[in-house]
């Protein structure tokens, strides 16, 4: 979340009430917010076909993608038809590298906020400090969104699981047809067994990329410190006091604007360099049925996190005809569970649960 720290800066409540607050700030800003939808969602369309290639090469195994359109992306329609509803889910399954891995694209078009989805966020609004009602999303305003996601489960337990997603929410007020869109996403790292070096690189290039978009005292009062704390926060599993990774960064109700929109792009053309070298270095390596089982028992956590608090997920499975399959594709491939497990002390499998109660500073 974005906590106002200089009297200078925008308010939260600014942030996600009036889109034109931090234009007004930045005179390259000058696209509309549905303009931004539009680009964004055309980027999000070739982004996907990129990076499917790229986990494809990096498998090695042959097995490709299949490929699952719906609505203005199903099989009889123009992949170019991006003028109404609808998604592509890609699953690779069974590859050397990435024994399971989904890459989602969703696109809303024109649908109306029922009142339970108003009530959520009109609710997250009077946390950051909106108390005009004038300036709160309503049943029945119209919305359109716009998501890709990807999560690839890997086969080797010393290759993280890696997680990301980049969304734009676009609202138009049925009161007074003012415009609100904002961005959300992040990337994230599901360790099984910790190599430090590795997870240092990968939150080195978070930083880099953040401190390149953020510099201190900007407008929209965000550090790669402060994506990282939301990331630990949000990925945080209560009832077992564990995080579910080492985390990386999160961000919600980002503005969307000209400069926002070219650092959530940079977001995702960041997934795959960030990713790839650490596969590179440890996908082959060797490993023992015990490390595999200790990763099939930490991907119960992972399932767990995704039934119990993901917001998306139940989300989507709150819709009035839910495409299950969808939803649940972030699935990991194969689980375990045993009843109360506990590590042996002093072992790597300990190493990592001790640190997954306390996050610690990687850069």
């Amino acid at each position: 979340m974005i906590n106002v720290v200089h009297d200078t800066t925008p308010t939260k409540s600014s942030l996600l009430s009036q889109t034109t607050t931090a234009t007004n700030n930045d005179n390259n800003d000058a696209l509309d917010p549905e303009k931004i939808f539009e680009q964004f969602t055309k980027f999000l369309i070739s982004h996907q076909n990129g990076m499917i290639d790229q986990i494809e090469r990096i498998d090695g195994s042959g097995q490709v993608f299949s490929r699952d359109g719906w609505g203005a992306f199903s099989e009889s329609s123009s992949s170019d038809n991006i003028d109404s509803s609808g998604g592509i889910t890609r699953v690779l399954q069974g590859g050397n590298v990435v024994e399971k891995g989904a890459c989602s694209l969703t696109v809303i078009r024109n649908a109306r906020l029922s009142k339970e989805r108003a009530e959520t966020i009109s609710g997250r609004q009077e946390k950051q400090g909106v108390d005009d009602e004038s300036g709160k999303v309503q049943e029945g305003d119209i919305y359109s969104a716009a998501a890709l996601s990807v999560v690839l489960h890997t086969r080797n337990p010393f290759v993280p699981t890696f997680r990301s997603d980049v969304r734009i929410f676009l609202v138009k007020r049925s009161s007074n047809n003012d415009q609100l869109a904002w961005f959300g996403g992040g990337s994230d790292l599901t360790p099984y067994y910790l190599i430090d070096s590795d997870i240092t690189e990968f939150h080195s290039h978070l930083k880099n990329m953040c401190d390149k978009h953020f510099p201190p005292n900007n407008v929209y009062n965000l550090s790669y410190r402060q994506m990282k704390q939301s990331c630990d926060e949000y990925f945080y599993l209560p009832a077992r006091s564990e995080h579910r990774g080492t985390g990386g960064i999160f961000f919600d109700d980002l503005p969307a604007t000209s400069s926002t929109l070219s650092f959530v792009q940079n977001v995702a053309q960041g997934w795959m360099p960030s990713w790839i070298p650490i596969v590179e270095r440890n996908s082959k390596r060797d490993y023992t049925p015990e490390e595999k089982h200790w990763q099939c028992l930490r991907r119960g956590r992972y399932l767990e996190f995704n039934l119990l608090y993901d917001r998306g997920v139940k989300f989507g499975l709150a819709n009035a005809n839910p495409r299950v399959e969808g939803v649940m594709v972030s699935a990991p491939p194969m689980i375990a569970f045993e009843y109360n497990h506990v590590p042996v002390k002093g072992s790597e499998e300990a190493r990592l649960i001790e640190l997954l109660k306390s996050p610690k500073d990687w850069v």
